[in-house]
């Protein structure tokens, strides 16, 4: 079981081709797609997703959530995939997105990453798969090969339920885009005052809040003003930014959150 190939070769795909070649699989194809550049693995490119298909244990679909049933739906339609396992990546979709591959013999299940792709070196990557949490939802057979290769990462496998999986997806879509829209709020307090200083004043301070989460959990972790209960300082926030209705709503609908 190590020979796999990838339909959808972007931020993520292209990070587990890299981190699974490093472990001792071997990569087979790419399903080559338009927007492919030039890349460290062009010689497994192809757009004969039967030979790709034939020639690999599993086939990864990594791409956008809007094209994963498509996806499997071509390799159904244009493959023999009976025998073969079937992963993809989303975080918020469940293996019923492979239904049409489980139909013609394949073993198929969701295996997604608790982890966020930012842009990156194609060909130098960094390993953002050690020590995370992978989801796995489907087949007995796929979920267990799914716990294999999440090993051989060095990550861990939560088995869950279809229906859990979307508060995972809720649950990390908070930790990861909403953090970035909360500092985006810190930052845009700091353009205010013409700081010359960017966003990189208050990187030590979330990283200390961060390593206090890890130790202490979430609530233990809460400080300033909120943790004494200095709602006279709050109020004052909430004043002055005002002039601002979006980030006084935010602000305000945190403090509230807090609160609970």
């Amino acid at each position: 079981m190590k020979r796999f190939s990838v339909i959808g070769a972007g931020n993520l795909g292209t990070r587990l081709i890299h981190s699974l070649v490093k472990k001792g699989y071997h990569l087979t194809y790419i399903y080559k797609k338009a927007k492919f550049k030039n890349h460290l693995f062009d010689p497994a490119l192809t757009d004969d997703m039967g030979l790709m298909v034939e020639g690999s244990d599993f086939i990864i679909i990594a791409t956008q959530e809007s094209k994963i049933r498509k996806a499997a739906e071509f390799a159904a339609a244009s493959s023999h995939p009976g025998g073969k396992f079937f992963f993809h990546t989303s975080n918020s979709l469940t293996s019923d997105e492979l239904v049409s591959l489980k139909e013609k013999g394949a073993f198929t299940a969701s295996f997604s990453p608790l982890q966020t792709f930012a842009g990156f070196d194609r060909d130098v990557p960094v390993d953002l798969f050690t020590g995370i949490y992978f989801l796995a939802e489907g087949d007995t057979g796929a979920v267990k090969l799914a716990g294999e290769i999440a090993g051989d990462l060095n990550a861990r496998v939560i088995p869950v339920a279809k229906h859990e999986k979307i508060y995972f997806h809720i649950a990390a879509v908070c930790a990861s885009n909403l953090l970035v829209s909360l500092l985006k709020l810190s930052e845009s307090q700091l353009k205010k005052v013409g700081s010359t200083y960017g966003i990189d004043v208050l990187l030590p301070l979330v990283k200390q809040t961060l390593k206090n989460i890890e130790a202490r959990g979430v609530e233990a972790s809460l400080t300033g003003p909120f943790k004494r209960k200095e709602m006279d300082i709050i109020k004052k926030h909430l004043e002055l930014l005002q002039g601002e209705a979006d980030e006084a709503a935010l602000y305000q609908a945190l403090t509230e959150f807090l609160k609970k």
